[in-house]
């Protein structure tokens, strides 16, 4: 059960390794990308700046993981991508394999059949954008050479299991562990977050309360539907980083599976996946080390219940904790 986290420039190996830091995922959108298809058009669903952008740059960063055994992932993880697009993605991608990148984390069926027909040796991990949501679309990723499962963040744990029994249990397999959520399904979005922001995060509605029998609305009526509505604004502002704030003792707020980590350990699974490759450094650090200091508390052999204690202690926000809406795994 290794820390798996985003980084984005080289500066920041040394400070997450030593923090906790086991894994990176890290983007790399060289110029020719942006040349060809513009910065609007997605490579690995993060703006270019969260991701590196010469090969030199990502080279050295992956140089300067391995000196500390820490493995690099490429992400990939764009909805789709169109014919056009495929000769100069197996390019890019040619140029990180070369640089040692340890595995990509693809979500197109399409790349993962180009990247290992390519490059036959490449590690494939699938993305949670590639649904795989039951255990014959894992079987289907098995069979197309996939070394570990991204589960999506929909998933139970107990659904968790069942897939792995089923999918087998010799694949690797990642779950979210901090930071961030889709108040839908991600799996299945086909919009984009690029730009301008994701209309599902937006709480500056224009709206007013109608009745479908073309009637006026009761006042009673309206209140009870105004107070499902600031439910649903609470969940969509929690699910997405409680507006990517940090609490006053400048940890990182939204949703995570901490108190969960004892059943996931229990579970088999292999990567903790902690998301912000958008982040600044400090926001990276924050959360390497609240994943960190839990995990090391999970291996010590520490009670459930304590564990659930320290995961909500240390994050110093207990009533966001007790709303439930900032759990992955309740």
């Amino acid at each position: 059960m290794k820390v798996l986290a985003p980084i984005s420039q080289i500066e920041e190996v040394e400070m997450l390794v030593h923090n906790g830091a086991e894994e990176f995922y890290a983007g790399f959108i060289p110029t020719n990308w942006v040349r060809s298809f513009t910065s609007g058009v997605w490579m690995n669903r993060r703006a270019t700046q969260a991701s590196i952008p010469a090969v030199e740059e990502f080279a050295k960063l992956i140089e300067k993981s391995h000196s500390y055994d820490v493995p690099v992932f490429m992400t990939l993880n764009a909805p789709y991508y169109t014919q056009e697009q495929i000769p100069l993605l197996l390019d890019i991608i040619g140029e990180a394999y070369k640089c040692g990148t340890d595995a990509f984390i693809v979500s197109d069926i399409g790349l993962m059949m180009a990247i290992k027909a390519h490059y036959p040796d490449a590690g494939i991990h699938v993305s949670s954008l590639a649904a795989p949501l039951n255990s014959e679309s894992v079987k289907l990723y098995r069979e197309l050479g996939a070394e570990r499962i991204v589960f999506p963040r929909s998933l139970s744990l107990e659904e968790m299991s069942e897939i792995m029994d089923a999918g087998g249990r010799d694949l690797e397999y990642e779950l979210f562990i901090l930071n961030d959520g889709c108040v839908y399904e991600e799996s299945f979005c086909f919009t984009t977050h690029n730009q301008v922001g994701a209309f599902c995060a937006t709480q500056n509605w224009d709206f007013q309360f109608e009745s479908a029998e073309d009637r006026e609305l009761s006042s009673k009526e309206q209140e009870k539907l105004a107070s499902h509505l600031k439910d649903y604004q609470d969940f969509v502002w929690f699910t997405h980083s409680c507006g990517s704030s940090v609490s006053d003792h400048g940890i990182p707020l939204g949703p995570c599976g901490l108190c969960a980590l004892p059943d996931i350990a229990a579970l088999g699974i292999d990567s903790l996946k902690i998301v912000g490759r958008e982040a600044n450094s400090v926001r990276k650090l924050a959360s390497v080390q609240l994943v960190s200091d839990v995990v090391k508390s999970v291996r010590r052999g520490m009670e459930k219940e304590k564990v659930q204690e320290r995961a909500i202690a240390i994050r110093k926000t207990p009533e966001f904790c007790e709303s439930k809406y900032m759990c992955y795994y309740r």
